[in-house]
């Protein structure tokens, strides 16, 4: 990714600070030397009748010619990029990043919970409120610790879902069921605080009833961008799954090379159950924070890719997570990080790179 990193490497409970500036790859051209006779005077090798025909110019020379014989075609293009339409992904530009590499994974957890309660804290004290956007999985357990954190003012916060699954609440695929054993049903959340998906509807009856919600709150709990069109959470916290898809944004899925709107559906995702709904990226773009957390060896070849091997536009779609004036920050442990070579970051030789 051409992203400005930091690489953060922690042995403890502390992060240790090694910041890298990547600069863009850059194409070299060679000059070509002019050779000189001794006398100091350019010297011009003269081919007799070049260019000259005994019967003039020929109406088709040979690279005119396709393979079949025939005439090439005579362009119509206008000019480079004029009239042509754009790849339906699009890079939403750079974007700082931070990388958090903490020694084990029970050390990612806590440094990830106490990045969450001090995201809060700082929340309430400028608005009065803290709004926190979950993915399922195994995230959720990484911040159960949090029930036991003293002093933390639950009433709040106010908790959403990055994605879920269109199924009934009290089943295992929910996410929010997950949420609610970890640790929404531990604090005092206030239950309306909490949203979950709306059970008994269609998957995109589900996805604008969601929208609707959000679009329901006041900008004190939850603003907007300068110009309306996104919602700005205070934290949006992702998984990656190992196909590089976050959310339910999976790899050339027309639903992450969307442009608009917040809340989408997804009807057909690879990864059962299919029907789903998700925060479209400019949602989670718009978003004040974004962590991406991957911990353990089954995320080592997906977090290698997504930060050291510039992919084709949506063939990633976690490198499309690029906030536009938000901070984002990756969390991993030594077991998902062993594949990236930190120490040559520093190198704008080496990266970005493509394989």
């Amino acid at each position: 990714m051409s992203l400005t990193q930091k690489n953060l490497l922690q042995r403890h409970s502390t992060p240790v600070v090694q910041s890298r500036v990547s600069r863009p790859l850059s194409v070299r051209c060679r000059s070509a030397a002019v050779d000189q006779a001794s006398s100091g005077k350019v010297k011009f090798n003269v081919i007799p009748n070049n260019g000259q025909w005994e019967t003039g110019v020929p109406p088709v020379m040979g690279a005119h010619l396709m393979a079949s014989g025939t005439v090439a075609p005579i362009s119509t293009s206008s000019g480079a990029g004029v009239g042509v339409e754009p790849h339906q992904f699009q890079y939403p530009g750079e974007s700082n990043a931070q990388v958090v590499v903490y020694a084990t994974g029970k050390n990612a957890a806590a440094g990830l919970a106490k990045s969450v309660t001090e995201a809060a804290a700082a929340a309430i004290k400028e608005k009065g409120s803290f709004t926190l956007v979950l993915s399922g999985g195994s995230l959720i357990g990484m911040l159960s610790s949090i029930a036991d954190v003293r002093g933390i003012d639950f009433s709040k916060w106010w908790v959403f879902f990055v994605d879920e699954r269109n199924v009934p609440l009290s089943s295992a695929d929910s996410n929010y069921k997950g949420a609610q054993e970890a640790l929404l049903g531990r604090v005092g959340i206030p239950a309306d605080q909490v949203f979950a998906i709306q059970e008994g509807l269609t998957v995109s009856q589900a996805a604008t009833n969601y929208e609707g919600r959000l679009l329901s709150l006041p900008a004190s709990v939850l603003p907007r961008t300068a110009d309306g069109s996104m919602p700005v959470f205070d934290l949006i916290l992702l998984g990656i799954g190992p196909d590089g898809h976050v959310a339910s944004l999976f790899p050339n899925a027309p639903e992450a090379a969307v442009t608009s709107g917040w809340v989408l559906p997804v009807s057909n995702s690879p990864k059962p159950p299919p029907e789903r709904i998700t925060f479209s990226l400019p949602a989670i773009n718009a978003a004040k924070e974004v962590a991406v957390v991957a911990v353990g060896e089954s995320k080592a070849e997906i977090v290698q890719r997504a930060l050291e091997v510039q992919a084709l536009p949506g063939a990633l779609p976690a490198q499309l997570v690029r906030p536009s004036s938000g901070k984002l920050r990756w969390v991993l442990d030594s077991m998902s990080a062993q594949h990236l070579a930190l120490e040559e970051w520093e190198s704008g030789k080496g990266f970005p790179r493509n394989k």
